[in-house]
């Protein structure tokens, strides 16, 4: 099972420091994501299929 984490561990992360916007736009406060859940919801939303 991926390794789950929050928004707020997202936003600091230096993998993701490029999408800080989309991360804090796209996520829900106290909700948990996998890395590869975010990576879904940015793709998704880079296709405008969000």
């Amino acid at each position: 099972m991926a390794k789950k984490f929050y928004k707020e561990q997202f936003l600091k992360s230096n993998l993701y420091k490029n999408k800080k916007d989309l991360i804090n736009t796209l996520l829900k406060d106290n909700e948990l994501y996998s890395r590869n859940d975010v990576d879904k919801i940015i793709k998704k939303y880079m296709e405008g299929i969000i």
